[in-house]
């Protein structure tokens, strides 16, 4: 009765009007970059933290939470069943949950739970599962819509860890780093799963595939085995092509292409470094020509697997490997030169909130800082969660963020703020 109460006394305090940033629907929001830009958020007083406003316990999986409709989706692992929940964004309450088995097994003793981040448009929440499980599901209900086994039909390989690329949604597209003998990147329906098309054969390796639309060009861009690839939109065929690749075996590229503007940014451990890459209007649509790489550095802003975050002609990141005492670090987006580096907070993933920036370290600390490139300035730091290496979302003033064992929701906003 007390726990009820009290949910009921939580949808009434923290109603939320969800249009303002009311969704997070897909790996790195919104815009594919891990930022808003119109979200301004305060920080506590020094002996104040931000309300936690309820906690689940969930399973295994490094897959982020979504957010879309006051309704956050995650997908995790407990035993042998892979779960798709569905709950309530203000109060925590389970809506449904949609199961099924899983036989994946990691190689390397890491958590068998899954490693990509749904997608969600139209009313269907789309999948990926380590084994290579393909799923639409109805946000509404929690019923499975359709499936693909991408293992079975593309020879999707396990790699070191599985399958992990997170379903990009364009239109009525999902688009998926596949990799195998099949094909490269492939094109489904969002409605029934149907493939609508097939890029060359490529590797897959553990970045996403985003979006880079900018005047004619409508293009996908992956990080995939052997190197920087766009591909049409429309027709999936190949139209950029570059070994910007480790030449390690044991190696992954993990951090997802940042598009800025008409620039993007690359980055991997494993000695390959960073690198800036600009599209050239003047060359059109021919093939192999539509990027130009502005510059190729080594240890200045080299990722791990997290994804770093830009500001006003700045980028902001997690350099080093995690095993290897990483650093935050600012760089100059247009020189890659170092601005700034903090060590001692470990590695983590980033999101910024206007002229903010919040880091989640492994240990579950969350740093909020300011987006300037003289020098880190912490703002405020709180405790929230145990280890894990989720990324994390943002609606309706609200983090939602998980470990291994719970999901949280956090009040980062003032009421009077919506």
């Amino acid at each position: 009765m007390k726990g009820t109460y009290y949910s009921f006394i939580l949808s009434i305090i923290f109603t939320l009007p969800w249009s303002y940033a009311s969704s997070w629907s897909n790996w790195l929001g919104p815009n594919h970059t891990g930022s808003i830009d119109d979200v301004h958020i305060e920080v506590p007083a020094a002996d104040k933290e931000y309300p936690l406003l309820w906690t689940v316990k969930v399973g295994t999986g490094w897959s982020s939470p979504v957010v879309v409709q006051e309704k956050v989706i995650l997908h995790d692992r407990v035993g042998k069943v892979e779960r798709v929940h569905c709950f309530d964004a203000v109060t925590g309450q389970k809506l449904w949950e949609h199961s099924f088995q899983s036989d994946y097994r990691d190689n390397f003793g890491m958590s068998d739970g899954p490693r990509s981040t749904p997608g969600i448009k139209n009313g269907i929440i789309v999948t990926h599962s380590p084994n290579g499980l393909l799923k639409g599901i109805s946000l509404d209900s929690g019923t499975a819509l359709w499936k693909r086994d991408l293992k079975a039909e593309y020879q999707s390989p396990k790699g070191f860890f599985g399958r992990c690329s997170s379903p990009l949604i364009i239109d009525k597209k999902i688009i998926v780093d596949v990799g195998g003998e099949g094909a490269g990147i492939v094109a489904f329906s969002l409605e029934n799963g149907e493939t609508l098309w097939e890029s060359r054969p490529r590797t897959a390796d553990y970045a996403s595939c985003v979006p880079l639309k900018y005047k004619d060009f409508d293009l996908v861009l992956s990080f995939m085995r052997e190197g920087f690839i766009a591909v049409d939109a429309t027709t999936g065929k190949e139209l950029f092509f570059s070994s910007f690749r480790s030449q390690i075996n044991a190696s992954v590229h993990a951090a997802t292409p940042l598009v800025i503007g008409d620039m993007v940014f690359l980055s991997a451990c494993y000695k390959v470094g960073s690198s800036l890459w600009r599209l050239t209007e003047e060359n059109g649509k021919s093939v192999g020509s539509i990027f130009e790489q502005k510059w190729a550095k080594k240890e200045t802003m080299d990722c791990h697997y997290s994804t770093p975050v830009s500001y006003q002609g700045y980028l902001y990141g997690v350099h080093g490997r995690q095993e290897h005492r990483p650093q935050l670090r600012c760089i100059e987006l247009r020189s890659g030169t170092v601005q700034w580096s903090k060590s001692g907070l470990g590695a983590g993933n980033l999101l910024r909130l206007g002229e903010k920036i919040i880091f989640l370290s492994e240990t579950g600390e969350l740093i909020i800082f300011e987006a300037q490139s003289k020098s880190f300035v912490s703002l405020h730091r709180q405790q929230v969660l145990g280890r894990g290496r989720a990324h994390y979302a943002y609606a309706g003033g609200m983090l939602f963020l998980r470990d291994e064992r719970r999901l949280v929701g956090l009040k980062i906003k003032k009421i009077k703020d919506f």
